[in-house]
């Protein structure tokens, strides 16, 4: 089984750290937005898209390479790290993947230091995180991935 992750993981490296920590759990290869036209996704059984959130939302580099990728895509799953660490930020992208038909395998989020904007004013938000905690719940995720994967590809 082959997995491939792209992330845009800019201002802490939260994003990385989350992914690093699944790839210890599970066969993963990881690239950034920036390199991963140098991946063909087909050649992937799983494609997962990790970022931070920005006002709100998944970035836009993201995005754009989920468009860009859409009709090749099978199995797909999403991360966050946000601040507040709350899923709600993959909600509107998991709808728009199962909408397009795509078997979505899972969505995780997690807390991940914040100094964006306003936060940076109080020392930011999320502090300490990720932490070993994010980073077990993270690898508990990949291996439910793996399973899922397994159950609807027999």
């Amino acid at each position: 089984m082959k997995i491939l992750v792209i992330i845009n993981s800019t201002h802490r490296q939260n994003t990385m750290k989350i992914a690093e920590a699944m790839a210890e759990a599970a066969p993963i290869t990881i690239t950034d937005v920036e390199n991963a036209d140098k991946y063909n996704v087909r050649d992937y059984d799983i494609v997962g898209f990790g970022s931070g959130i920005y006002a709100g939302k998944f970035s836009g580099r993201i995005v754009k390479l989920i468009d860009k990728y859409l009709e090749d895509l099978k199995n797909v799953f999403l991360f966050s790290t946000s601040g507040t660490g709350k899923s709600k930020y993959n909600d509107s992208l998991v709808a728009y993947l199962n909408e397009n038909c795509k078997n979505v395998l899972g969505s995780f989020a997690c807390k991940g230091l914040c100094k964006w904007f306003i936060f940076a004013l109080v020392g930011g938000i999320g502090k300490g995180h990720p932490d070993t905690d994010d980073f077990d719940a993270a690898q508990k995720f990949i291996e439910q991935v793996l399973e899922k994967y397994k159950s609807t590809n027999l």
